[in-house]
């Protein structure tokens, strides 16, 4: 290329030196993107195909982790029912067989006094039996002792 010293026309004259420039900027372009270009594209795509991949699989982890998550939740929640059922069911038999020694302990009671009551009467006609019998020989011993004589029961 030469370049003109006059200030007529064109600075640049093209020669037979355009078609070499033009040969090697083709085989430049051909052999840097069979070289560098193609290579490093390849790599970003494996790079952008990895990178997704990692996502969908992290995506697909955090899935997971929430079924778990709500499976583990679900069995807890059962596990709080059956053990409120079980703690609920042994509360209502502990208070039956408290209510059955209540009602058993009432009952003896009841008996009890009912046997004491009896043997209070019996008791009560004895004493009554006795005093009745005492107060005949007392009132007879005093009649006797007043009167000086012996005294019949009349009633007796």
């Amino acid at each position: 290329m030469v370049l003109a010293a006059e200030g007529t026309g064109n600075i640049i004259n093209p020669d037979g030196s355009l078609v070499v420039i033009l040969f090697l900027f083709l085989f430049f372009v051909f052999f840097l993107n069979r070289i560098f270009f193609k290579p490093i594209g390849r790599i970003l795509d494996e790079r952008e195909r990895l990178t997704e991949g990692a996502r969908v699989e992290a995506r697909a982890a955090v899935g997971q982790f929430k079924r778990k998550l709500a499976d583990y939740e679900e069995r807890i929640r059962l596990a709080r029912g059956e053990s409120y059922r079980f703690l609920e069911q042994h509360r209502a038999e502990a208070l039956a067989r408290r209510g059955q020694r209540v009602e058993e302990a009432r009952q003896a009671a009841a008996s009890s006094i009912e046997q004491a009551k009896g043997d209070i009467a019996r008791q009560t006609e004895q004493a009554r039996a006795s005093l009745a019998a005492e107060a005949s020989q007392i009132a007879g011993s005093i009649a006797q002792t007043v009167l000086g004589r012996a005294v019949s029961g009349g009633g007796d």
